[in-house]
């Protein structure tokens, strides 16, 4: 551990509206697939189409077997890409498009089909989407592990990404409490009808999709393309796969991201049910209102975060300040046992700016490690496949998110909670679920301390394998 500040070499710099351009890109993860599967899945198709939690979990479960098909697939093809414009710029912004334009459709399922009806629907509609998402996802993350060589610099890169992202977290907070407003409230009984709203949000949603999602195709070229990648050799598919599942370091990250993901994912999920249930008394329409002021806490406790965690990793380790960022969300948990009171609903508000903080702290963090596990690749195989890496680590990560969601889903059945019940759920409902939704994320982030611990990318080492590594091919 070191506290000595960094210095960044002239060259090993990215432009700043090089940053600006990729990071852009930043919160189409969030406003597509991340948005879909988790803080709108639950209330638009159960409460809003009554599909039942279990069946929505098993979806998404069908997603995600998919993922594992087609994210190691688009990996291995975007390393391989060779064109005038690179290996990954032409995926990007063909995909954006695609998933713009197939994203409105998912909200729209043909109710007189009936349960049976949606729930094809639902999942061919999800399937396709989940395809042209990967088809940009894949190839724009592994964009950000060959902007720079350098160890700090690759955390600022992440940084500028990280707060673009923090800006997909506000608008996504308050889509909810817009998608339950008046405006498109139902007609007859008054009451929010989250399915009408949520119909032409998306189409707004959209629009921000493609635009975002293109930039870095115009403006991000890939560093490492003509001085190596453009030279080296095909790999296949399975040989790919392969050498990827042997990296040790990478194993790490991915048991420390999911540990991260499955507890805060349930726990976002219960928060809200806890908000319609206990807090608003089963009024949606308040419920969504608490959401969207804790998405603009939220917002703000993030940037600052980010900017706060940038300075502390160049003055310490990643390894360590990742350390201490997990450390700080028990004491956000700790004061859920306090702020969670139906008198006083906006107290939630001050546990949220902690859980904030590790939110985008971590996702600042984790895509620089990312980037210094594609070098510890390279000294063993001498090929750059951000690809292939991406596209494993990436699979366990929407494994996490799903199975985040897809638990939360049995959770709510375990506790007891119907959604025919009506707006008053029964007080051992609320007690159940107010349990899992404070002791989850302690219990998951434990965990991803130990795996920490045993990580073995530090600073100096890093260094070292760059100087083998430039030992070797020279200077990029």
């Amino acid at each position: 551990m070191t506290s000595k500040k960094a210095v960044i070499a002239p060259e090993d710099r990215v432009p700043f509206w090089k940053k600006v351009a990729y990071g852009a890109g930043g919160p189409v993860d969030w406003l597509t697939v991340g948005l879909a599967t988790s803080m709108l899945w639950m209330p638009v198709f159960n409460i809003g189409y009554g599909i039942r939690p279990g069946i929505l979990g098993l979806i998404l479960v069908v997603y995600r077997i998919w993922d594992a098909i087609s994210d190691p697939i688009m990996g291995n093809l975007s390393d391989n890409t060779r064109t005038r414009w690179g290996r990954r710029r032409p995926y990007v912004f063909i995909g954006a498009i695609l998933t713009g334009l197939l994203m409105p459709l998912l909200w729209r399922p043909p109710t007189q089909w009936g349960e049976s009806g949606i729930i094809i629907y639902v999942i061919v509609l999800g399937l396709l989407i989940f395809t042209t998402f990967t088809m940009w996802g894949m190839p724009y993350y592994s964009l950000m592990l060959e902007m720079t060589p350098n160890y700090d610099e690759r955390t600022r890169c992440a940084a500028i990404r990280t707060l673009f992202s923090q800006c997909s977290v506000l608008i996504g907070g308050w889509v909810l409490a817009i998608a339950a407003s008046k405006q498109f409230a139902n007609p007859v009984t008054g009451e929010a009808d989250i399915a009408n709203g949520i119909r032409t949000v998306s189409l707004w949603l959209a629009g921000l999709v493609i635009c975002l999602g293109v930039l870095p195709a115009f403006f991000v070229k890939e560093r490492y393309y003509e001085k190596e990648s453009k030279k080296q050799e095909k790999v296949p598919l399975m040989k790919g796969l392969k050498e990827t599942v042997s990296i040790k370091p990478l194993w790490f990250l991915i048991g420390i991201v999911i540990c991260q993901v499955v507890g805060m994912g349930i726990a976002g999920k219960l928060g809200q049910y806890i908000n319609i249930y206990y807090i608003s008394g089963g009024e949606l329409g308040k419920a969504s209102m608490l959401e969207g002021w804790k998405a603009s806490v939220g917002f703000i406790s993030g940037v600052c975060a980010v900017f706060f965690w940038t300075w502390v990793c160049e003055r310490l380790d990643k390894k360590w300040a990742l350390m201490i960022i997990l450390a700080s969300g028990f004491v956000g948990a700790a004061l859920n046992f306090v702020c969670l009171n139906p008198k006083y609903p906006y107290l939630q508000l001050i546990p949220g700016i902690f859980f904030a903080g590790v939110i985008g702290a971590l996702w600042m963090i984790v895509p620089s490690m990312q980037a210094d596990i594609v070098d510890f690749d390279e000294i063993k195989t001498r090929k750059r496949r951000e690809g292939s890496i991406n596209s494993v680590f990436s699979w366990f990560l929407k494994l996490g998110m799903t199975a985040a969601v897809g638990f939360s889903g049995f959770v709510l059945e375990w506790t007891g909670f119907d959604v025919h019940a009506g707006k008053i759920q029964p007080a051992e409902v609320v007690h159940n679920m107010l349990l899992w939704y404070i002791m989850l994320p302690i219990v998951f982030w434990f965990i991803a301390i130990l795996l920490l611990w045993r990580y073995p990318l530090t600073r100096g080492t890093m260094l070292d394998i760059r100087n083998q590594l430039e030992a070797r091919r020279g200077k990029v």
